[in-house]
């Protein structure tokens, strides 16, 4: 897989629309990211580092911890992570992924019971970065493998790490699953879906740059050299991408499609529209890159959107649990508190929900701007809104953005 394709239509292209987004130069060099209190300087472009104290966007690869034994004994803890990791390196598919439920890691795989619940071409057992599949695997068998040295782990690891790699599409972008699914469209989109692609993204970058538990040999010198083209190639899909209204460059959607750029659908409830929601984290992901012109003006039009009164509801949270017991709107006056809704029209900065159409089975009443107007079922049993621009705000203002 190389850039240089995508990098002469990106630099050719300037500032032009493609598809929906904005397009913009995926010139973006691998570097160290910068701890210190100021911005540093990348030393191959000459662009600024932000300094990255405070990126929410981290955040996604450290939920392998909770995985970890909280025995306070260490040798018990390891010898309980050990056993856990083994499972886990049997669960593993020939493609090198893994699926999306690690309470099958608690027992090792019998040779026989699926190892996944998605399918492809011809039966194969499709392997995912949703629901921080995959990831999660490679920060705790490389955990455990710093802890322990059994080369099986860090063979392991490295198998998974091939399977991301393989899964991006030529224009940068990833899916929620590989190979591709049958029957089901929207998995083999780009996801930025609960954060998928970001977090992918991130895992790239850490292990790229050897940072702990990646020290040393752990991953090869071609894998760190296929994870810098990977996210530089991504950059580049991600500035494509955005989405542009009335001129101006605005957030992403959930999903996007691999070729066009073009926000994509995914479930009957989950209709193209701006992401309140995945968008935070897109942002967060581009200020831990080195601020070349066209990612600073993508992330700081991004950042504008968030921050206008249009799209935020101020004064306002969002809250199920009570809501639903007395059967109202989830959208509660809070003072202090602002929220974003998950979904805003395409053309405009009008936010929506959507029950599931009135074809589905169970039946629901498709696409509202009243939330009382969807069913019971998707009011409260789906995610509407957020404080999502809240946690960006905290470090996007510390940096001058």
């Amino acid at each position: 897989m190389t850039t240089n394709k995508y990098l002469v239509t990106f630099l050719l292209a300037g500032t032009a629309l493609a598809g929906c987004g904005g397009g913009g130069s995926a010139d973006v060099p691998a570097n160290s990211l910068s701890t210190a209190a100021t911005i540093s300087v990348n030393a191959a472009t000459a662009d600024p580092v932000l300094n990255q104290t405070g990126n929410p966007a981290y955040k996604e690869i450290e939920r392998y911890k909770s995985w970890l034994s909280t025995n306070s004994d260490t040798a018990a803890a390891l010898a309980a992570d050990k056993t856990k990791a083994t499972n886990i390196v049997s669960w593993q598919m020939p493609h090198g992924g893994f699926y999306k439920l690690p309470a099958w890691y608690g027992a090792p795989w019998n040779g026989t019971a699926s190892r996944s619940e998605w399918f492809g071409a011809n039966g194969v057992e499709l392997g995912t970065i949703d629901n921080d599949g995959t990831v999660t695997e490679i920060m705790f068998l490389g955990n455990v493998y710093a802890r322990s040295g059994t080369v099986a782990y860090r063979d392991s690891a490295r198998r998974a790490m091939d399977f991301i790699l393989n899964m991006q599409y030529s224009s940068g972008g990833f899916p929620q699953v590989y190979p591709a699914r049958t029957g089901t469209s929207y998995s083999n989109y780009v996801t930025f879906n609960d954060n998928a692609m970001v977090r992918a993204l991130v895992l790239l970058d850490h292990a790229a740059q050897q940072k702990a538990p990646f020290t040393g040999d752990f991953f090869t010198a071609a894998q760190r050299t296929r994870m810098t083209n990977a996210i530089n190639l991504a950059v580049g899909y991600i500035l494509n991408a955005q989405i542009v209204q009335n001129g101006v460059k605005t957030v992403w959607c959930a999903q996007h499609d691999p070729v066009n750029f073009a926000p994509r659908g995914a479930r009957s409830y989950e209709l193209p529209s701006k992401s309140g929601k995945e968008s935070a984290q897109i942002v967060a992901f581009l200020m831990t890159r080195p601020q070349t012109a066209a990612i600073a003006a993508s992330a700081k039009a991004a950042i504008a959107w968030y921050k206008s009164s249009q799209v935020k509801l101020e004064n306002t949270a969002y809250e199920k649990t009570n809501s639903k017991a007395t059967n109202t709107s989830p959208f509660i006056t809070q003072a202090g508190s602002t929220t974003w809704y998950r979904f805003y029209d395409l053309n405009a900065d009008t936010g929506f929900f959507s029950g599931r159409l009135p074809t589905d089975n169970p039946p629901g009443t498709g696409k509202q701007y009243d939330i009382m107007n969807v069913e019971p079922e998707r009011r409260y049993g789906y995610e509407w809104g957020g404080s999502y621009g809240t946690s960006l705000f905290a470090y996007t203002n510390t940096v001058g953005y």
